[in-house]
């Protein structure tokens, strides 16, 4: 078996696309300005993971159905843009869930690790040559808790979530302005 290798781990609204609170249809997927060009930047390395809470599902806002929609069209505008994701990972969970079946403490639901995990796995991923890359606090922890670099984006919650950064158990390696920024420090140092 080959040698792994380490991938980018990305969160996808805020830091790939704009935020929009629950999006729940294909048509509400903006890309953030630069955000194809960092994927492409970056693909050329590494292998590119989207890893994604998707609480909407749990709330009955949307179904699995139409995340796999949104997913299909969003990997569609990235192909235009020449970006490739090595695959898409999300967690449909959430505690306080409507849907029963969706109502659970699980292990992907970052900060926990769990997507991560299952991406290295499924992808033969080494976790300690990976990067995680987000614009909240909970995407540092799912980084850190699977033994990634991370870095805090400050597109989408990212200004709000550097200011809880001192009180919070989870410091990124490095803050960046945007996914383009990111991509840059990740060449750097990868």
């Amino acid at each position: 078996m080959g040698k792994k290798k380490g991938a980018v781990f990305l969160d996808r609204d805020g830091t790939i696309i704009e935020e929009v609170n629950y999006l729940r249809h294909p048509a509400e997927i903006r890309l953030l300005p630069g955000a194809a060009r960092a994927l492409r930047i970056m693909q050329e390395r590494y292998p590119l993971v989207i890893v994604t809470n998707q609480a909407g599902v749990a709330r009955g806002y949307f179904d699995e159905q139409r995340l796999e929609e949104i997913h299909r069209h969003l990997e569609g505008l990235l192909n235009m843009e020449e970006g490739r994701l090595a695959g898409i990972y999300y967690c449909p969970h959430h505690p306080e869930a409507v849907c029963t079946s969706y109502r659970q403490e699980c292990q992907c639901r970052k900060p926990k690790p769990g997507m991560l995990q299952a991406a290295a796995r499924d992808l033969a991923i080494d976790l300690s040559k990976s990067y995680t890359v987000g614009d909240k606090l909970s995407d540092i922890g799912a980084g850190k808790n699977a033994g990634t670099k991370t870095i805090l984006v400050r597109t989408g919650y990212g200004k709000e979530h550097e200011k809880q950064i001192a009180g919070s158990p989870f410091c990124p390696d490095y803050i960046a302005d945007n996914l383009l920024a990111a991509a840059n420090w990740i060449l750097q140092h990868g």
